[in-house]
């Protein structure tokens, strides 16, 4: 389970020398928190772990060319399945991604999909399809600090990154690059922990 924001912020102090909290308030350090939040997504994204991706299913409604209902925490799609309504899932059928999207002719199977603009594209159908999207998607920001920050070890990588900006914030350059190293050293094991279990052979550790 991730930690309380309030966790990172008392760590990221800890780094600051200033653990009474005189000069490095939460509303001092969570802006820099935030910041580091999202650079974290961004690496979590490239590392393929799986707390950055999530599935969505709707029913698109006969020559609608766009889901009415995106989730709000898509950052973009990895891959689309598509059925009739009424079947069982296990007859969900791979679509195809293009760019850009053929210019054929509605029919009964929808098969291709874009991404336009920021937006899941279709030609459509002549009836009803159920759609399942497995998506890139965004974790919620802390805004205070009994926020949880989503992440499985993320105060590894958040708390010096955090104190690494508010140090050059206050014009300490040379504290600032010493705790982005540090940061840096932890965190392939904040990837593992958020990448789930890795393939292993008999008597080796787990790597990242």
């Amino acid at each position: 389970m991730s930690v309380a924001t309030s966790v990172v912020l008392a760590t990221a102090r800890t780094f600051l020398n200033d653990d009474a909290a005189t000069n490095m308030t939460d509303a001092f350090l969570i802006p820099k928190l935030q910041q580091a939040h999202r650079q974290l997504q961004i690496k979590l994204r490239r590392a393929a772990a799986p707390v950055m991706k999530n599935t969505y299913v709707e029913t698109i409604i006969s020559t609608n060319t766009t889901f009415a209902t995106p989730p709000t925490d898509l950052i973009a799609p990895i891959q689309l399945w598509e059925k009739a309504a009424a079947d069982p899932v296990t007859l969900y059928q791979l679509m195809t991604e293009a760019d850009p999207l053929p210019n054929v002719t509605q029919t009964t199977t929808m098969i291709w999909w874009a991404w336009v603009e920021e937006v899941v594209t279709f030609i459509g159908s002549t009836v009803n399809r159920q759609v399942k999207m497995l998506y890139w998607r965004s974790l919620p920001v802390p805004q205070v600090n009994t926020d949880v920050i989503g992440f499985l070890n993320g105060e590894l990588y958040l708390a010096p990154l955090t104190a690494a900006y508010a140090a050059g914030s206050v014009g300490q350059p040379q504290e600032m690059m010493s705790l982005i190293q540090l940061a840096d050293l932890s965190l392939s094991e904040v990837i593992l922990a958020n990448r789930g279990r890795a393939p292993q052979a008999q008597g080796q550790s787990i790597k990242p």
